[in-house]
């Protein structure tokens, strides 16, 4: 009999949430749930045990719960340490996998959770593209710049060459900031504040770019000529086999990615944008 994981994408606007088997098949469509990320701790336990219910359906004897999460977080011990990022503040110190035990009726042991850029990576390595890379880095830009550096289909340990002491590249110095500060949905609104006059997001301003807006265009250019300078250090050190992108911003690559396209090419790496990020980072959760 396969095994059946249930499995929640935890992010600060929404939940994404299918039941999924150990050969990365999705059961059931992806569920999409509001995230409620400001409720109080209670409030937001019994909405993650309504979800997990609510995609559990027919799975008689789910193998486990698998949870992407955002960190700072415990992913070992379950224990949640966002604070002061306005989502899942009241969950501070809470000890999640303890708790969904309990509610749940659920063994500890089988309730696991795993950061969320780690898990898009773990699930584009066991069944996308870049599978028998042997080296590979993901990146995912959304709210800040997610990063995962691979190595033969795991996370690459700690202290392999060209990756970070902390695994992550979000953090790295960049321009006057990080490159959380510019990879990231608030760094594109900023440049397009700086541009345009207008905090536009990645979907507006790729109407405005569409529609033949030089400042734009312009904005577009800037923030893709940004990416490939800010990774250029890790893909000349880490050397990459396979670079992979993900992310909602992404749906506007046409603008912005050729700097990146042509660096890549220059270098024989195959880079690529994953089709589907939720999905991904469901079908990874049942790798940890």
């Amino acid at each position: 009999m396969e095994s059946v994981y249930l499995c929640l994408d935890v992010g600060g606007t929404e939940i994404k949430a299918a039941p999924v088997n150990e050969y990365g098949v999705l059961l059931a469509s992806v569920r999409h749930f509001p995230a409620r990320a400001k409720g109080a701790a209670d409030c937001l336990m019994e909405h993650f045990c309504g979800i997990i219910n609510e995609i559990r359906g027919s799975v008689s004897a789910p193998a486990g719960v698998r949870l992407a999460f955002p960190g700072p977080f415990d992913y070992e011990q379950g224990i949640c340490l966002l604070q002061g990022l306005d989502k899942y503040d009241a969950l501070y110190g809470v000890n999640l996998k303890r708790n969904l035990s309990e509610r749940l009726k659920l063994p500890a042991e089988s309730i696991r959770f795993a950061n969320d850029a780690a898990a898009f990576a773990l699930g584009e390595m066991g069944f996308g593209p870049g599978r028998n890379a042997g080296r590979s880095l993901f990146i995912c830009i959304g709210t800040g710049c997610g990063s995962t550096f691979g190595t033969y289909g795991v996370p690459a340990p700690r202290g392999t060459y060209g990756v970070p002491d902390s695994g992550y590249l979000y953090d790295a110095p960049f321009l006057d900031g990080c490159i959380d500060d510019y990879l990231s949905r608030r760094g594109l609104m900023k440049l397009s504040k700086e541009l345009t006059g207008t905090a536009l997001d990645g979907r507006m301003l790729a109407q405005e770019a569409a529609g033949g807006s030089r400042e734009a265009l312009l904005c577009f250019r800037i923030f893709g000529e940004r990416i490939r300078d800010a990774l250029a250090p890790f893909l000349n050190a880490f050397r990459p086999e396979v670079l992979c992108f993900g992310g909602q911003i992404m749906r506007s690559s046409r603008f912005f990615l050729s700097p990146m396209e042509e660096y890549c090419a220059e270098r024989g790496i195959l880079l690529y944008l994953t089709e589907d990020t939720s999905i991904r980072t469901l079908q990874g959760l049942t790798r940890i």
